[in-house]
């Protein structure tokens, strides 16, 4: 009797931490290394529907947003984060965050090859500090190795993420992260342009793997102002299904 009642207790933990986990999605969005110049601040925000593939996850992204200021030719400041407003389609509502990421992101090495390729390496870190419905802070660290070239231009990204947790004694996220960054510019004078991102996140805590494509467009209104729109496809349970964001980046001179 004892070892059934145990067999219960077990269960029903497991249980409440995968339902736990499906609570909070999120997807790891792989970066470029793309540095702003000294004294350009780049806001980057998304908002759009997301589905769930599971009952009653669907969110609106509100927003998703990306925040870069140049401080030299190979230092950028970063402030990276996303709210949402979970379960739009059921008569409960919450308002949620996922952890604010502030970092720098340095430039390594950048150099041009004789074929005319370009190959650059960089790394992003920095604090994952929590927003709504999480406590403790977290820290984050991702390489960057890129290619560019005519246009083109490719990053892989590799690292691991410690996220807040639920309550300061609850179990951190932990994960390790994988994911390609595509930039490809569809005319000469840099109009158009295609992006596409594939990023994976395996975890050590008991939350949901995630795998999930992106595509999308942009076109540059004027030299400091971009709109967007991206579709999303999301691969394992407990995750972000699909969905669609669109977006808008203004840039300023600050100095």
């Amino acid at each position: 009797m004892r070892l059934g009642r145990a067999a219960l207790i077990i269960a029903f933990v497991a249980i409440a931490s995968s339902a736990s986990a499906a609570t909070k999605p999120r997807y790891f969005e792989p970066d470029d290394l793309e540095l702003e110049a000294p004294g350009v601040l780049d806001f980057d925000f998304q908002v759009g529907p997301l589905r769930g593939n599971s009952d009653g996850k669907n969110r609106i992204i509100l927003p998703d947003f990306e925040i870069g200021l140049g401080l030299t030719r190979n230092v950028e400041f970063d402030l990276d984060g996303a709210f949402s407003l979970s379960e739009f389609d059921h008569a409960r509502r919450h308002f949620t965050g996922d952890p604010l990421w502030i970092a720098m992101k340095l430039g390594m090495f950048d150099e041009q090859d004789e074929a005319g390729n370009v190959w650059a390496i960089g790394i992003e870190l920095g604090p994952r500090v929590p927003t709504l419905d999480a406590a403790g802070v977290g820290y984050g660290a991702v390489g960057l190795l890129g290619f560019s070239r005519h246009g083109f231009h490719l990053v892989m990204n590799a690292g691991a993420l410690l996220d807040p947790g639920d309550t300061l004694q609850a179990e951190r996220p932990r994960s390790l992260v994988l994911g390609l960054d595509l930039n490809a510019d569809l005319d000469r004078k840099g109009i158009w342009s295609l992006q596409s991102e594939l990023g994976g996140a395996y975890y050590f805590s008991p939350d949901p793997h995630e795998l999930t494509f992106t595509l999308g467009g942009t076109y540059a209104v004027t030299q400091k102002l971009d709109v967007s729109a991206t579709a999303l496809a999301g691969f394992l349970p407990n995750t972000d299904h699909a969905g669609i964001l669109l977006g808008v980046s203004p840039q300023f001179d600050l100095w």
